[in-house]
């Protein structure tokens, strides 16, 4: 590469990813902090779903935080090494075990969210008689357990290499064990949730369009309203499920083909698929699923603002309280000279 070339390489395409990451982070971290703040203001959306939706916003907020940390790390900020050992093996660490927990998290939310909605369509009064909020609460603890205890090589083995003049945070044990590590999580965390949630929202969508019963037939009008809101609310979560799959699917190509054809990258001396792939893709995901929360959710949005309309009356108000204490204190310095 001649030096024109590298010249561009090591200015032009950095900034261009730091700002594309720094909006998408940011983006990501204030959206899923709205979602979870309009969630535990409005009891209305204290629904089991919205549950395991907040439960995604958290382990988003936790992803876009440690994206950053591991961007740097890897020196994807500058050439140069900005974080010296033995803090950069330490943020190494942190970051690559935090970013798989944030993934797998939002993948079993994923699931279990279908697997809500299907429960309350398919079989709504069995859904009725079980006691919800124990099993909510288990499952939710049950999707951080899990990744916690699964993510563990990442804390042992994760080390800082340096190629070349590029700084990488890469898992460095044995060859063996690492692939069986990445396929183990590859079937049992990205192919077995995708067909599960195939398979199930497949049913919901067939249960939605099935006639109605003779029973339903009489109580028409309240039937066709829950149906409606049954469907909207399948549209909403079935765009989130694409959007999260579409993102992270590249990240999985792009780990396979690192594994096996490690040739197809030597090229790449500015870093781009590695960006594109292992940054930009991912940290999208976090950032879509408030989009869509309060673009297409009535409810959300009509939270949002409510909470919104919440804190500009207490910032009025806490601006008024300072005024008036402005005001008032140069009458009581005042009135306490006079009586002196």
């Amino acid at each position: 590469m001649n030096s024109s070339a590298e010249s561009t390489c090591s200015h032009v395409v950095p900034t261009l990813f730091i700002t594309i990451t720094f909006i998408i982070s940011l983006s990501a971290f204030m959206g899923n902090l709205l979602v979870t703040l309009t969630f535990l203001r409005t009891r209305s959306l204290r629904t089991s779903t919205n549950h395991h939706i907040v439960n995604m916003a958290i382990s988003d907020i936790l992803c876009s935080f440690f994206n950053w940390i591991l961007y740097v790390t890897e020196g994807m900020l500058t050439s140069r090494v900005l974080i010296a050992e033995p803090s950069s093996l330490v943020l190494c660490k942190l970051g690559m075990y935090s970013r798989a927990v944030s993934q797998v998290v939002s993948v079993l939310s994923l699931v279990l969210i279908a697997v809500d909605r299907y429960v309350a369509i398919v079989f709504p009064l069995r859904a009725a008689k079980v006691d919800r909020r124990r099993v909510r609460l288990t499952l939710s603890v049950s999707t951080w357990i899990i990744p916690v205890a699964f993510c563990c090589p990442y804390i042992v083995y994760a080390q800082v290499v340096r190629v070349d003049d590029h700084t990488f945070c890469r898992l460095l044990w044995d060859k063996s064990a690492h692939t069986v590590f990445n396929a183990a999580g590859f079937v049992v965390f990205y192919c077995t949730p995708v067909i599960a949630l195939i398979v199930l929202y497949t049913r919901i969508v067939k249960a939605l369009r099935k006639r109605p019963s003779a029973d339903e037939e009489m109580r028409r009008p309240v039937t066709n309203k829950r149906r409606k809101q049954h469907q909207k609310i399948t549209k909403i979560l079935i765009s989130i499920v694409v959007a999260f799959f579409v993102c992270w699917t590249p990240l999985c190509v792009y780990l396979a083909l690192k594994m096996f054809h490690p040739d197809l990258f030597a090229k790449d001396q500015c870093q781009i698929m590695l960006a594109l792939f292992f940054y930009v893709f991912p940290s999208l995901s976090t950032a879509i699923n408030p989009f869509i929360l309060f673009l297409f959710s009535t409810n959300y949005r009509r939270a949002l603002a409510n909470l919104c309309l919440h804190m500009c009356s207490f910032s009025r108000t806490r601006t008024s309280q300072l005024t008036s204490k402005k005001r008032i204190a140069p009458l009581q310095v005042a009135i306490y000279q006079k009586t002196e």
